[in-house]
């Protein structure tokens, strides 16, 4: 159902001159409204839930920004992400693809592959400028997000922040991306079509908001993370506005949203609730004929980019199974009829060795397809606290059947590319676990078996656990490892081969000094899970300072083996055969670990030293 909302529509233009304008618009003229050129602007606000936004219902939200394009635009009430966690969302936003027509299953281990046609390269391709400039590693070049822009900035250095200091953190306070954005925007001509793409991770954690805001938003820092985001893209809109582009279409939207300790999940990436999975969307654009408009019916961030390209007259997206939102946008017709949207978790398979998790949305029921379903009524339970799956069990085979139908038709599609997975390094490790992820480096083929499996763990009974996991990384990463231990031992008794738990518990007994227990773990770890790469590397590491050369070089060369690209694995190997006096294997090693990263200043140096030596 469409609510065309009773309120003024734009304070700078009367409500019959923008209706005009989206009357010529809607008529076939591509968003030629005015003379100038058009300009898209796509922002994606990371880890922001929709009731956290005060057009969403939230009282002193601190969000006049949103609030406003969406008593301008289209606001969808019920958009749904594909996927709790970053770049697995972001990959659907620009392919207009879930899951599993792109393969971006995680945050780790995977890239999106370039054979993938995006909504960028069918911009470019057809004349746009295109500028990319996110705020975190994650959503770097390297993982395929750079495809199709002709400027990409992915840029995240450790300098002084929003967070008052030099930030320890791989992201950047947005104002620093707008600025990069902006300076790029200032080189297209007016008369150039462009395409901005501004990535915001402000709301992530950890939630370190600005001062005035960390004040005012003192017992929820995480509402101040979201106005803060909201400040920055208030900024953009200005910057728009003295850069002259003057037709603009702006599409907002949250990749994801927060746990914040609902169903036991602090943060985000395993549960598929609505506080992770209803993300904000508002589409803004009045010389592109968007009528000002509330969207009831459910939709998906797949149909993001199938609408740009609709309401710009370009060709549709190849193997996108999202679905076309510029006739509700436009006010010409109503949401596309379909059999609901999915999403799918898949950290609790590859992280955890559990089973994984698919949901479908239908109008106002929700399905969570697990070893042991649930099913919610969203109208009258919209905190999801009354599974009915028993109470109303012949409503669960026909979800399911639909989920599969779904998710059948968007292989079908496009199948995903082979190239999706990519190696992890140990930094990206480290990148991640400091963004509070449970990245233990396993390989992506840790998930290749069927997504949900009856005979595996079920994720809705270990809600406790991610609460108490989640507690316990906070302490490591506060520095109080040694009080994290009891957490871990006592998490171990109840998930004894979860190699995600077992690593960040030998993780933290390295950190407090018990070398010898913290050996054990990572021995039970590899056992769990032979493909364990970074678990390898640490037996290695540990023998090879207790003086065990023989088991550590035995168990680098396991650690090569299951992670090719492990850099640190090929140094170490390298470093050990040297000091035993096998100086030809032990450069035979560098040279592997210079074709890893050939920019390693170390690995050069030590080259040019022991072929000088060699050599002699």
């Amino acid at each position: 159902m469409i609510r065309l909302p009773r309120r003024r529509l734009a304070p700078c233009a009367p409500p019959t001159l923008v209706l005009a304008l989206s009357l010529l618009c809607a008529a076939g003229c591509g968003g030629a409204g005015r003379g100038d050129a058009p300009t898209v602007v796509l922002v994606t606000i990371d880890t922001l839930r929709a009731d956290r936004v005060g057009c969403y219902g939230r009282a002193d939200a601190g969000t006049p920004t949103l609030d406003r394009l969406a008593a301008e635009g289209v606001r969808f009430d019920a958009a749904q992400s594909t996927a709790p966690i970053t770049l697995p969302a972001h990959a659907s936003i620009l392919t207009g693809r879930s899951l599993p027509g792109h393969g971006v299953l995680s945050n780790s281990g995977f890239a999106l592959a370039q054979s993938i046609p995006n909504l960028t390269e069918v911009l470019r391709g057809a004349g746009y400028a295109t500028g990319g400039f996110v705020s975190t590693k994650l959503l770097s070049a390297k993982a395929g997000f750079g495809h199709g822009f002709e400027q990409f900035d992915d840029r995240i250095t450790l300098a002084p922040s929003r967070r008052g200091g030099v930030t320890g953190f791989p992201e950047r306070a947005g104002d620093e991306t707008l600025a990069a954005a902006m300076a790029w925007l200032a080189t297209v001509p007016k008369s150039k079509p462009a395409f901005l793409w501004v990535h915001l991770f402000e709301p992530h954690t950890p939630y370190a908001p600005p001062p005035e805001l960390a004040a005012r938003y003192a017992s929820d820092p995480y509402q101040g993370e979201v106005a803060a985001a909201d400040a920055v893209l208030g900024r953009l809109r200005d910057g728009l506005d003295r850069a002259g582009r003057g037709r603009v279409l702006t599409l907002v939207a949250g990749d994801h949203g927060e746990g914040l300790g609902d169903h036991g999940e602090a943060t985000h990436g395993i549960f598929l609730f609505q506080e992770v999975m209803r993300v904000p969307l508002i589409v803004h654009g009045p010389d592109w004929g968007v009528r000002p408009s509330v969207v009831d019916a459910t939709v998906s961030l797949t149909d993001l980019a199938p609408t740009v390209l609709e309401l710009a007259q370009l060709p549709a997206l190849a193997g996108a199974d999202g679905l076309s939102l510029a006739a509700v946008v436009t006010g010409r017709g109503p949401v596309p009829a379909r059999p609901g949207v999915f999403a799918e978790s898949h950290m609790p398979q590859i992280e955890y060795g559990w089973s994984g998790l698919r949901a479908l949305v239908q109008g106002k029921t929700k399905l969570i397809q697990a070893p042991r379903s649930a099913l919610y009524d969203l109208a009258a339970d919209p905190g999801e606290r009354n599974d009915l799956a028993a109470a109303r069990a012949a409503e669960v085979p026909p979800l399911v059947e639909a989920l599969t139908d779904l998710r059948r038709r968007a292989v079908a599609a496009a199948p995903a590319p082979s190239d999706a997975t990519a190696s992890v390094s140990e930094d990206q490790m480290k990148d991640l676990q400091a963004l509070g992820y449970a990245a233990s480096g396993r390989s992506a083929r840790s998930g290749s078996g069927d997504l949900v499996d009856p005979a595996a763990t079920n994720p809705l009974d270990r809600q406790e656990f991610v609460g108490q996991f989640s507690k316990a990384m906070d302490l490591v990463q506060a520095g109080r490892p040694r009080d994290a231990l009891s957490i871990f031992e006592n998490l171990r008794h109840g998930d004894p081969r979860n190699v995600s738990l077992l690593h960040q518990y030998g993780q933290a007994l390295m950190l407090t000094g018990f070398v010898d227990n913290a050996l054990e773990i990572f021995r039970i770890a590899v056992e769990a899970d032979p493909s364990y790469a970074l678990g390898w590397q640490r037996i290695g590491q540990i023998l090879d300072a207790k003086k065990d050369l023989t088991g550590a070089e035995a168990a680098y060369r396991k650690a090569i083996a299951a992670g090719p690209d492990m850099l640190q694995a090929h140094k170490a190997l390298a470093g050990l055969l040297i000091e035993t006096g096998r100086m030809d294997e032990g450069i035979a090693a560098l040279e592997d670990a210079q074709r890893i990263d050939p920019l390693d200043a170390g690995v050069k140096r030590d080259l040019e030293r022991f072929r000088a030596q060699q050599a002699r």
